[in-house]
């Protein structure tokens, strides 16, 4: 009787210590997951601010788009991230039963090699030289159009339209740049992120986040691209440009500064 009570008590222990088990990877999975949601804000963030953009610069409103692009670099921020990314990789590890990652491989983002990032660039040597072939292009089409005697005034009209649209076709573009960054740490990174941390691969996960925060300081040069190209088209024709006209003295001003 008594080693069948030894044997009750020690599946009672058994059971009881199972039981603690499973309320610690319990306890596991909801942190792991608690902080996979915090990577997975990146996107939405992100997203909502790809949006709003859209917005923006149809609207031509300069300091809106200021203002995201700001919102853009705080979203990606590598310092920022890390802390979260770093504890969902010793989580993920303790929750499979893995090795724990080495705290010196996770406690910087790696630099990653120029010819690794692949986030989109746009400066404005490169916005002005594609637009320049652009117009010759134009220019050359329309001087076979009005080639005849007489036709002068008509082709000088054109080539001006010609000179405007192109002032517009830059800040378009510049504009869409942005945009374009938005949409590729949207499609490209964050899911490449989310599944690295999910799964524990932590260079993977590392270097992915690196990429993102490259991404993210793009955010600067790209506004700055952006600006020079409305400033320019604000010149050009400064009454269609949306809500830039509420505040025409103040564009003025910021252009005038910069």
């Amino acid at each position: 009787m008594s080693e069948l009570m030894d044997l009750v008590a020690k599946l009672e222990h058994q059971v009881r210590e199972a039981d603690e088990a499973q309320q610690i990877a319990d306890r596991l999975s909801e942190a792991f997951e608690e902080l996979l949601d915090e990577i997975r804000q990146v996107c939405s963030t992100v997203s909502e601010i790809r949006f709003e953009l859209d917005g923006y610069i149809a609207d031509c409103d300069f300091e809106a788009v200021q203002r995201s692009t700001y919102e853009l670099r705080g979203a990606t921020d590598g310092d920022s991230l890390l802390p979260v990314l770093r504890q969902a990789l010793m989580l993920q590890a303790l929750r499979d039963g893995g090795m724990l990652p080495d705290l010196g491989v996770i406690e910087q983002l790696p630099e990653l090699p120029a010819e690794e990032l692949a986030h989109p660039t746009l400066t404005l040597e490169v916005l002005l030289r594609d637009s320049e072939k652009g117009f010759n292009e134009r220019e050359a089409s329309l001087r076979r159009i009005w080639c005849e005697e007489g036709e002068e005034a008509d082709l000088e009209d054109a080539l001006q339209d010609a000179r405007a649209e192109a002032i517009r076709d830059r800040a378009n573009r510049a504009g869409r740049h942005l945009m374009e960054l938005c949409e590729y740490i949207i499609e490209e990174l964050c899911p490449e992120l989310e599944v690295s941390a999910e799964n524990g691969n932590v260079m993977g996960a590392l270097e992915t986040l690196a990429a993102i925060d490259a991404a993210g300081r793009e955010a600067g040069p790209a506004y700055k691209v952006y600006e020079v190209a409305l400033s320019e088209k604000y010149k050009n024709s400064p009454h269609p440009l949306g809500v830039v006209d509420e505040h025409p003295t103040l564009f003025e001003i910021s252009l005038g500064t910069r």
